[in-house]
């Protein structure tokens, strides 16, 4: 039984390449395999500059940590104040993240 699926080939130089592919997909899906690590540094680096675009300069200098783990992103701040503020925000807050990210991404907010 054949399969109705055309493979495709594409010209490069003198040869023949079946099923050719952008390279920064190459690139992406290379780095996912190589080091699951690495891709979760550079999603707590998204996450934390987002956090600085959407909250600004004060709550970052106030912030000491962010982590994202299991769908979860965690927030460390060292004033009391600002935590007590951003809890009541907290719902706000976490669909921002979703709305950036995806909600298939992240699921939870712990502020604390």
């Amino acid at each position: 039984m054949k399969s109705s699926k055309k493979i495709r080939y594409t010209k490069v130089s003198s040869i023949y390449i079946k099923d050719m592919k952008p390279i920064s997909n190459v690139l992406n899906q290379s780095l996912k395999e190589l080091s699951p690590q690495l891709d979760k540094r550079l999603n707590q680096r998204l996450i934390a500059k987002f956090w600085e675009e959407m909250l600004g300069l004060s709550i970052v200098n106030a912030t000491q940590k962010i982590t994202i783990h299991k769908k979860t992103v965690s927030i460390q701040l060292s004033s009391s104040v600002i935590k007590s503020e951003l809890l009541m925000l907290k719902d706000a807050i976490l669909e921002k993240f979703q709305a950036k990210f995806g909600k298939e991404n992240i699921q939870y907010l712990i502020i604390y």
